[in-house]
């Protein structure tokens, strides 16, 4: 035993790769034994435990490297905790992780059916808007509104009065006659 902590006194001080490995060959089934505790429930928790097997010279090497001699605990149960917490950490990590991902999946089915939902009342109030809109005397209102709305990018004043025949100066002022129309529609059913 007193040799086991001369060699992992020279990694400390020295990193020396012959005491690593005599080690490693030592405490191997050490931390083979806490690993295979931990082995169902990291595959039940979606972690690869090949993860932590392929990191176990690694994690005896820090094991060793951090390892207090005056703790009063023996290198056995420094590794193994180390084993157990760096285990428990991965699954921890997995469980935060499913739990993100519902979390955002619930949160894109709420987004999308409220989306859906919107999408139809948006449908229905344009179509409540040019309901009232064509039932105006001058039917050009319609007209404008559609061009600088409903036809892709926002049209400006100029491009909806050449295309409809008019100054843009006209094209304003039906807008804003549309506009006078829509506001007396909604304050009577909003007084």
């Amino acid at each position: 035993m007193k040799n086991c902590y001369q060699e992992i006194n020279s990694i400390q001080v020295k990193d020396c790769p012959d005491s690593l490995s005599s080690v490693i060959q030592r405490y191997t089934p050490v931390f083979l034994s806490m690993y295979s505790k931990f082995f169902y429930p990291m595959s039940e928790n979606g972690v690869n435990p090949s993860d932590i097997l392929e990191d176990k010279d690694l994690i005896i090497y820090e094991s060793a490297k951090s390892f207090n001699l005056n703790k009063g605990s023996s290198f056995c149960t420094w590794l193994s905790n180390n084993t157990k917490y760096r285990c428990l950490h991965l699954i921890n990590k997995a469980k935060k992780m499913s739990m993100l991902r519902e979390k955002v999946r619930n949160n894109n089915e709420l987004f999308f059916n409220n989306f859906n939902k919107n999408i139809f009342k948006v449908k229905e109030l344009n179509v409540h808007i040019f309901s009232i809109l064509n039932n105006l005397k001058d039917k050009r209102i319609s007209s404008v509104y559609k061009l600088r709305y409903f036809s892709g990018p926002k049209m400006t004043w100029s491009k909806i009065g050449k295309e409809l025949g008019f100054s843009s100066q006209t094209a304003i002022n039906l807008h804003t006659r549309g506009a006078s129309a829509l506001k007396r529609k909604i304050n009577k059913i909003n007084p």
